[in-house]
């Protein structure tokens, strides 16, 4: 039965070729009751004319969509007819396939809004779909499996989600979306990315000298939280730091702001697969020190969802059980921003899909741990208004911005790939009055890389590296075996269980391999350019510069 805006339509099949009784009603009046084969569109066309023209003030379009899901309905069923009639089956363009919960196109920008309405006395949820139309037009309808695009296309919205939960938050305001729809002008994007910054510092107690970049670095999230799902890949968060330095607290933040956030310490991996899947929305994980556990298979699971979420296309795959008959495999859609909180650090991977945010505890008598979060509540509401207003405004605008390589010219690389949508982000906020703004970023991500590079290059690696070039700069070719010799000597602690081959397979991850020499295998060929390629790109000193011909 489908029930919006009076009209119910109550179909029961019949047979099994996708026919149907339909018993239509306005009210407590009946229109018709007639039998149809839901999975022919000329008979459904037909029918919608024929009870138009009966009954003046029918939306034909919304009769039409409402026909759509219900054939829908009865062909998934298995006394449907045969699911390779041509009838029931046509192929689509996949790049015109779009998730219900955000989408950009340069035709239409929408998402849909969970609300909660009262049927017979009871609450139930159902979903509203806003769109702005190239052409500005702005509006409302309920969810529907497909929208009619003016190039004679259709725009398919897919997976449908099922029913909101009761305890689902709408995120953008009723009062706000009656006045989005009357035409109120958007935010001024400068104006609102201010606010942002002002509402994160006003709860955190940052390090001076990084406090503009970091928050700055969070409302540029926050904002691309509200754009991301045409991007090819998105940047995590890690947020770093001892305890009581205000990583759940970061968390606690991002929830109030970011586009339906799902917050999470404890849920299991298949959970997790499936509310992304069917919900979309933003995954904030908090302690989660546990990933580490890889002798937890649930953990596994986790992980493995959060490599893939990175890229657009990202599906965590799992194998589902079918009754008696085994088991077959289920995609789960998981692309999307994600932040981390934790103590001990992520596993090396993660960490590489992370832009890395080290916290640091309030000082004695700050009062910003003590204020209350939600002592405030319209401050949040009224920032969450304006993010869900700007998106819809410039969603096609947003299109644009992975073409803007431009705002990071000395980077490469996954480096490249996690800042570069937040710095195309932050030219376009700078060019509607943000002055400043890219150059603050450019320099707050390159000191976040430089601090990474030291971090991903272990001590044991910086002591093997600097042996090496000091031994050529003797003039000697030496072997793996010479190179633990004195990696010995300098720091036994820490080489006493090494072996050459050991050391030889070290230097390799830095392109610096071996060649065999009367029987040797000696370090020979190594060039300065080689040398100053893992100076750079590794960030260790290893005190050559551009003019050295000689190591």
């Amino acid at each position: 039965m489908d029930n919006t805006n009076g009209l119910t339509i109550e179909a029961v099949p019949v047979g099994k070729n996708g026919s149907a009784t339909l018993t239509v009603k306005v009210g407590g009046d009946v229109l018709a009751v007639e039998k149809l084969d839901l999975t022919k569109p000329k008979a459904r066309q037909e029918f919608t004319k024929r009870l138009c023209e009966n009954r003046k003030g029918i939306d034909s379009k919304e009769l039409e969509s409402k026909l759509l899901i219900l054939a829908a309905g009865v062909v998934g069923k298995p006394e449907s007819k045969n699911p390779t009639s041509s009838d029931a089956i046509s192929e689509i363009d996949v790049s015109y396939l779009a998730r219900p919960e955000r989408f950009i196109t340069h035709d239409v920008s929408g998402l849909v809004v969970p609300i909660m309405s009262i049927m017979d006395d009871k609450p139930f949820g159902r979903w509203i779909l806003y769109l702005r139309w190239a052409d500005g037009k702005r509006e409302q309808r309920p969810m529907v499996p497909a929208l009619d695009l003016p190039n004679n296309k259709k725009l398919w919205i897919y997976p449908e989600p099922s029913e909101p939960p009761a305890n689902m938050l709408p995120g953008w305001s009723q009062a706000a979306r009656k006045t989005w729809l009357a035409g109120s002008h958007a935010p001024n994007p400068s104006e609102l990315f201010k606010r942002l910054c002002q509402r994160i510092e006003y709860f955190l107690d940052l390090p001076k000298r990084q406090a503009p970049g970091m928050a700055s670095t969070l409302a540029l999230w926050t904002m691309l939280s509200y754009c991301f799902q045409n991007l090819g890949a998105v940047p995590y968060l890690y947020l770093g730091g001892p305890t009581g330095s205000g990583k759940s607290r970061v968390i606690e933040i991002l929830s109030r702001l970011v586009f339906r956030s799902v917050s999470s310490s404890n849920m299991t991996g298949p959970a997790l697969f499936r509310t992304l899947h069917s919900y979309g929305g933003i995954l904030l994980l908090d302690e989660a020190e546990r990933l580490k556990q890889s002798n937890d298979p649930s953990m596994g699971e986790i992980l493995s969802m959060l490599l893939a979420g990175y890229k657009r296309g990202g599906k965590a795959t799992r194998l589902e059980p079918i009754g008696e008959n085994g088991f077959k495999t289920v995609h789960f859609d998981v692309f999307g921003p994600k932040a981390l909180a934790c103590i001990a650090g992520l596993p090396p991977a993660l960490a590489s899909r992370c832009i890395t945010m080290m916290m640091f505890r309030s000082p004695p008598g700050s009062e910003k741990p003590q204020r209350g979060i939600d002592a405030d509540p319209a401050a949040w509401q009224s920032l969450r208004d304006d993010l869900h207003a700007l998106a819809m405004e410039h969603g096609a605008v947003w299109l644009e911005l992975p073409r803007n390589v431009e705002v990071c010219p000395k980077m490469s690389g996954r480096d490249f790939e996690l800042w570069q949508p937040i710095l195309a982000l932050a030219a376009w906020i700078e060019s509607h009055g943000a002055r400043g703004l890219l150059k603050l970023l450019q320099e707050h991500a390159l000191a976040v890389i430089d601090a990474g590079r030291d971090d991903s290059t272990p001590d044991t690696d910086e002591t093997l590296l600097k042996i090496l070039v000091e031994k050529i700069r003797c003039g000697h070719a030496p072997t793996p075996g010479e190179i633990l010799a004195k990696a010995q000597e300098l720091d036994s602690a820490s080489f006493i269980k090494w072996s050459p081959k050991g050391i030889s397979e070290r230097l390799k991850r830095y392109g610096l391999a071996t060649h065999r020499s009367c029987g040797r295998k000696i370090y020979g060929r190594i060039t300065p350019d080689d040398l100053r390629r893992v100076q750079e790109c590794y960030g260790v000193d290893l005190e050559l510069d551009e003019n050295t011909e000689e190591v």
